[in-house]
């Protein structure tokens, strides 16, 4: 491919990137629809269309992706080159569906390739969907409550193939008019009548109040805004750590527990205590956190802390937990485990599969580089947590908020709204923060519960249950100065997953079938061209038989 089309590749995907949170520029969300548009024109073209969508899906991963970099060049690359494929699975779907139908096989593309990346084993990665370039849209996005993102991520990949067909018909009618017309026609209604689905959803599942009710709950959520590696540096870990706790999480704990009317509930984030607690203790009902230094409230604390237990193998791993804390003996009550670790810094994906001399250099690099060992534990969903009056709520840890399982297992057992507890210093103010505040309006829509997120640095804010972003702070990366307070109300929520939620686990078949039937069908149509050839008297070659070994 010649190196004109490779850098027009390349820019068209940097087009698509630009639509994904933070969206830079004003209303360049909406760059998702000529984004995936042009996508599904590398698609449909005759000059290497594979190769060209793999640069395309490279350009795009590189873009959204960026701040990765500050955690190390090697999962960064590895996020750009390995992500770039899946847009070639994409393509190829596409070209082996009937010209009248490829814009629907791109919205099955669209939807199935997406959904792939985000459950891949080892190497999830569900950042940078398109349906979370609309997130500060919640109005659009509800269609997320009717079939979640594989939904919305389908009606977006049709509107946008709908749109060019109907441009190209118009233009050098490659397909007729009166089919393109009916595609994009087709597409919108669908569209509509998602969105029309979403809420409807929404004005059913909305708590009807009884008198006297209060559904309201006072939450605080203290964003301490240190780096966590920054305590090992100087005099030490020793003398940091208890330091930077009293400072930036008990000194402003204890003011909100001084105040008239206390907050019902107080967050802290992801590794803010980073003592590993023995969860034989915690079960046990024996393990307290800072006993007596927080003040007697009926108040209750979340903490993000690390437990550790014994694995099935016997041994001792940490798991990242958010631990229910009473007051004002610090007992904790209960916790949710996260069940979602990240790759590379909880553990190293595909480990197994490489020698012991390859595997302990990395898990040593990995070590080094977040100071814990990248052996985590993952949890199992547990029944939600309780404020004082016995109001359930769902804990999500940092990269849980990302997948809708967590969240709606949480919802399925009762819970009223969520919390987020997270730790994402390690993108130093980057893309990343408003990607994981996407995706918390997202388990807020298609839940239909509010949702506050408490972070490290990161973008600490609250969603009520319509996806509507209520308060938040600006993001200010660390290190801060000192620490910040959101302290919001929230309503109760009443909790529904998406009826629809099923398109989770079968867009991903399906998407899987079409590929297969593409693959054979590039097989079978490889074969008859060499049968062709070879048929042909000696000297006469492909270009006078009119068969072309290079075509679509």
């Amino acid at each position: 491919m010649s190196a004109p089309r490779s850098a027009l590749a390349a820019l068209l995907g940097v087009l698509l990137g630009l639509s994904a949170p933070p969206a830079v520029v004003p209303l360049a969300e909406w760059l998702v629809l000529p984004g995936l548009a042009a996508w599904f024109a590398l698609a449909l073209s005759s000059a290497r269309p594979l190769l060209r969508s793999y640069w395309f899906g490279c350009s795009y991963m590189a873009w959204f992706s960026w701040s990765i970099h500050h955690i190390g060049w090697a999962p960064y690359l590895g996020i750009v080159f390995v992500g770039g494929l899946y847009f070639v699975l994409g393509s190829v779907t596409v070209r082996a569906a009937p010209l009248r139908l490829r814009p629907l096989a791109f919205a099955v593309a669209v939807a199935g390739s997406f959904w792939l990346r985000a459950v891949m084993p080892d190497i999830y990665y569900p950042h940078g969907q398109p349906a979370h370039a609309l997130w500060q849209w919640p109005s659009l996005m509800v269609v997320v409550a009717l079939g979640g993102e594989p939904l919305m991520n389908f009606l977006l990949g049709w509107l946008a193939a709908a749109g060019l067909m109907v441009w190209r018909s118009w233009r050098v009618a490659t397909v007729p008019w009166s089919a393109a017309r009916t595609q994009l026609i087709a597409a919108t209604v669908l569209a509509g009548a998602a969105i029309l689905g979403g809420h409807v959803i929404h004005m059913l599942a909305a708590p009807r109040e009884q008198a006297g009710e209060d559904r309201a709950v006072a939450i605080a959520a203290i964003e301490p805004g240190f780096h966590p590696l920054s305590l090992w540096k100087g005099a030490g870990f020793e003398v940091n750590y208890p330091r930077v706790v009293a400072e930036r999480l008990v000194a402003p704990t204890q003011e909100l527990l001084r105040e008239p009317e206390p907050p019902d509930l107080i967050l802290w984030p992801e590794s803010s205590v980073l003592d590993a607690i023995q969860r034989a203790d915690v079960d046990a009902g024996r393990a307290a956190i800072l006993p007596g230094r927080l003040g007697g409230s009926s108040a209750r604390l979340v903490v993000g802390a690390n437990l550790r237990s014994r694995d099935a193998a016997g041994a001792l791993r940490l798991s990242p937990s958010a631990l229910l804390v009473g007051l004002p003996d610090g007992r904790i009550l209960a916790y949710h485990d996260k069940q979602h670790l990240v790759p590379g810094g909880e553990f190293l994906p595909l480990i197994g599969l490489l020698p012991g001399f390859v595997a302990e250099p990395l898990r040593e690099l990995c070590r080094e580089t977040f100071r814990t060992p990248p052996d985590c534990l993952a949890g199992v969903p547990r029944p939600p947590l309780t404020t004082a009056d016995g109001t359930p709520f769902g804990a999500l840890i940092c990269y849980d908020n990302a997948f809708p399982g967590p969240a709606a297992a949480q919802v399925e057992a009762g819970a009223e709204f969520l919390v987020v507890l997270s730790n994402e210093a390690w993108y130093r103010g980057g893309a990343e923060l408003s990607q994981l505040a996407a995706m918390t309006v997202v388990r807020a829509i298609e839940n239909v519960v509010p949702v506050v997120r408490c972070t490290i640095d990161g973008q600490t804010l609250a969603v009520d249950a319509s996806g509507s972003v209520l308060a938040g702070l600006e993001i200010a990366p660390a290190p801060r100065p000192e620490p910040r307070i959101l302290q919001v109300s929230i309503q109760r929520g009443a909790g529904r997953i998406p009826p629809m939620a099923w398109l989770r686990w079968i867009c991903g078949p399906i998407f899987g079938l079409l590929v297969a039937l593409a693959a054979a069908h590039s097989v079978g149509r490889w074969v008859r061209i060499r049968a062709a050839n070879t048929a042909l008297p000696a000297g006469v070659g492909s270009s006078q038989s009119g068969v072309d070994p290079g075509g679509s």
